[in-house]
């Protein structure tokens, strides 16, 4: 294996930044972070042809998927590079996301991997392409906050 050189340690860095930006944002409800971190034409594939094109779409998926949620958690993590060359690059990373639904008294747990294309666009590395592929999920009946804890803020539509 060949050692890395500088440019190739930041790139890697601020790749990682975008993937784990993206946690961030789903978690806040932060569409406009969400929408930036992929490109105008970006696809987002669920799996079974369920694929949203286009960043103005993306937002309007995230609106509508962020919103149903009290809660959510999401953590990434065993960042792959498979290749990384020109300004453009391919990851895995893998995701535990934990969901909470008050008004159904559910909790979701999934887990699995994103597989992304990402490229460089000069201000920041950015998803142009992202799959979702599940591992499993679960899902349990939600438990009340205990009082000593304070829940991060969420924006609102």
């Amino acid at each position: 294996m060949s050692r890395l050189t500088p440019d190739e340690l930041v790139a890697r860095s601020e790749i990682c930044d975008t993937l784990h930006a993206y946690s961030r944002g789903v978690d806040r409800c932060d569409i406009d972070l969400l929408a930036d971190l992929f490109t105008l034409d970006a696809t987002f594939d669920y799996g079974h042809g369920n694929v949203t094109a286009g960043r103005e779409s993306l937002r309007a998926l995230f609106r509508q998927a962020t919103g149903k949620y009290t809660a959510t958690s999401h953590h990434v993590s065993t960042v792959s590079f498979l290749r990384l060359d020109d300004g453009t690059a391919s990851t895995i990373s893998y995701v535990y996301a934990f969901h909470e639904n008050s008004d159904q008294d559910l909790h979701l747990h999934v887990w699995g991997c994103y597989e992304d294309e990402l490229v460089d666009e000069g201000d920041r590395w950015r998803i142009a392409a992202r799959r979702v592929r599940v591992a499993g999920t679960k899902a349990t009946a939600s438990d009340a906050l205990p009082e000593r804890f304070e829940r991060y803020p969420r924006q609102r539509g």
